[in-house]
């Protein structure tokens, strides 16, 4: 038992929700800002939000809701009923992430700030319902072996290449001890890629905050 938050710890599945909360926020915060700005910023914002939301949603869909399902069918109970309400949640984040895609694409405005401030909040019901409710059935619901497969299954979706991105993005603005308890998590090789190549470019190209040390 001792062992067993270590063989479930969530550490990075909190950070990317926080991530995408503050990736809402801050287009929502366009949204209502005077003149409702479409600027590069926003671009940046959005396309990394929508990357990074997609590739965990496959990645939690294939490895963790698809699992814990089959367990469900296999004795029926309140597991069940828990992930139908998630997708229900998730099923209306989609339209409005499509709605604030168009508005972008097509540099409508009215659609921008009528539709991003509603994605935010929708995003903040969806993942304060998974932190609530379904994450702490994750160590009841799935082995050790099970619950690795998701971090197999999201490195298989995000590649090497795309790892350099994810990692300033999910650490971008991150309070210090979230910054280290993920960085904790990772191989030596990787934290130095991390800091020296990975942050550096990152901030470069997106004008990020994210911690210099």
């Amino acid at each position: 038992m001792g062992c067993e938050p270590r063989r479930f710890d969530l550490t990075m599945l909190h950070a990317a929700y926080d991530a995408f909360r503050r990736d809402t926020a801050r287009t929502a915060a366009a949204a209502g800002a005077d003149g409702v700005p479409m600027d590069a910023a926003t671009a940046s914002t959005w396309s990394l939000f929508t990357f990074h939301w997609h590739v965990q949603d496959r990645a939690e869909k294939n490895a963790l809701w698809t699992v814990m399902y089959a367990k469900d069918a296999d004795a029926p109970g309140r597991l069940g009923a828990v992930l139908d309400e998630m997708a229900l949640r998730a099923v209306k984040v989609v339209p409005l992430i499509d709605a604030v895609d168009a508005a972008l694409e097509q540099r409508d405005r009215l659609m921008f700030a009528r539709y991003a401030p509603e994605l935010h909040a929708s995003v903040n019901a969806l993942l304060d319902y998974k932190e609530s409710d379904v994450l702490p059935l994750i160590p009841g619901t799935l082995t050790a072996f099970e619950w690795g497969t998701f971090d197999v299954e999201f490195r298989r979706e995000i590649g090497m290449r795309g790892l350099g991105v994810f990692l300033p993005w999910l650490l971008d603005g991150a309070p210090e001890p979230t910054r280290r308890a993920v960085l904790h998590l990772l191989p030596p090789p990787i934290r130095l890629f991390y800091r020296t190549s990975w942050r550096p470019r990152y901030r470069r190209r997106f004008g990020a905050a994210v911690p210099a040390c």
